[in-house]
């Protein structure tokens, strides 16, 4: 009898942990899916795309996770990216995908931080400039590692920094002009013309319009007036 209760209570208390290592792990999902609630919430108000990326040795590659923000930056959702792996190679810039695979090759041999800025041309047509940036996780894929990183849209930057080589070399030009015209001028004592760079004589309106933003218009001053028409001034007394 002492055996069977034995028995039977250990069996009870058997149940029991079960059922209490059964609460602990709902438990414990539930706050990992809250987590995970938290963690899609937070990141998709980041104006980027966060990933987890894998490389092979023999040149293949995979997106094993990437943000919705994806969606933002390559016209493409997170499941068309993950399900094909070449899908983003094949949206880089022709300039520019012999460098974006050769860094990236680089940085996975080195096991050093990878960065990298190149353009995209989307299936609107649109072309696009982005900022991509990773390093290794210490977790690994089919005994890869695998490289954690963020991808930026980054085409204003780019679109501002142009302008502003541009104004460089129009600032340039400009200052190029007034050199121009700030240095010894050969002009005709007779005629007033000038003498060019290549040894022509032009008249000085046309060299100064020329190299500068300069226009003129013509009158007569009245000392010429009177010399030319001496009338008028006799007209006029």
């Amino acid at each position: 009898m002492k055996t069977k209760q034995s028995y039977y209570e250990k069996f009870v208390e058997k149940v029991q942990d079960l059922r209490q290592e059964r609460r602990k792990r709902k438990v414990a999902e539930k706050a990992l899916l809250k987590s995970q609630k938290r963690y899609e919430r937070l990141v998709s108000t980041i104006p980027c795309a966060l990933y987890d990326y894998v490389r092979w040795p023999d040149g293949r590659t995979r997106f094993l996770y990437i943000s919705s923000h994806c969606m933002d930056i390559f016209e493409h959702d997170a499941d068309s990216i993950i399900g094909n792996p070449g899908l983003l190679w094949g949206m880089v810039h022709p300039e520019d995908a012999q460098r974006l695979n050769r860094e990236d090759l680089e940085a996975n041999q080195a096991r050093t931080r990878f960065h990298s800025e190149v353009r995209l041309i989307l299936p609107s047509g649109k072309i696009k400039w982005i900022e991509l940036t990773s390093m290794p996780s210490g977790q690994e894929f089919e005994s890869q590692t695998i490289w954690s990183g963020v991808i930026l849209d980054i085409t204003e930057r780019k679109e501002a920094e142009e302008e502003r080589n541009q104004l460089v070399v129009e600032l340039q030009s400009a200052l190029l002009e007034v050199k121009t015209l700030s240095g010894f001028l050969p002009i005709c004592a007779s005629c007033k013309k000038i003498r060019d760079d290549k040894g022509y004589w032009n008249q000085i309106e046309a060299y100064i319009e020329s190299r500068s933003e300069a226009e003129f218009s013509h009158g007569i001053c009245p000392d010429c007036a009177q010399q030319l028409y001496p009338e008028l001034e006799l007209t006029a007394k």
